[in-house]
């Protein structure tokens, strides 16, 4: 089964979202989902399979360390598998616990963009460096006898032109 490679994208800063997303659509060629809050997040990830979830550790609304390990218990989310990268200042939430408590990386502030495309990418190991084209299978035609040619309105006399029962 074929599915986008998407990232959903939770952070405080909208010029750091903005920015971001940017460059993981064009350098990255991921689709972004970006949200201001965990609610919106969380009603996204029930309805749409994400690869990676990026968390900022300045949450409005709730604990960045609470947020990832209901993530990563919720029953009822369309991909069960995905990636979690925090980004956190040292002082504010300490690394370590963002890892225990379910985050697959963490990334110290401030953070490029290219840092955390290169991030986002780590969970990439295969990347295609061209677009792969399905094409339908070609199904054996069922051989058919050849009808008479008709021309205009005619009606067909005798049994011409109807198939064999």
């Amino acid at each position: 089964m074929f599915r986008t490679r998407l990232v959903a994208l939770l952070a405080t800063n909208p010029a750091f979202v903005e920015l971001s997303g940017r460059t993981l659509e064009d350098h990255g060629g991921y689709n972004v989902a970006t949200f201001s809050s965990i609610g919106a997040l969380t009603t996204f990830l029930r309805i749409s399979p994400v690869d990676v979830v990026v968390l900022d550790s300045e949450l409005p609304g709730g604990s960045v360390v609470a947020t990832i390990r209901a993530l990563r218990l919720h029953p009822k989310l369309a991909s069960p598998v995905f990636s979690i990268i925090a980004l956190t200042r040292a002082d504010a939430v300490p690394p370590q616990a963002l890892l225990e408590a379910g985050a697959d990386s963490v990334l110290q502030k401030p953070v490029a963009p290219g840092q955390l495309l290169a991030e986002v990418q780590k969970f990439y190991p295969q990347r295609r460096s061209q677009v792969v084209h399905y094409r339908r299978p070609i199904q054996p035609s069922i051989a058919r006898k050849a009808q008479p040619h008709r021309t205009g309105n005619v009606i067909p006399l005798f049994g011409e032109g109807r198939t064999p029962r």
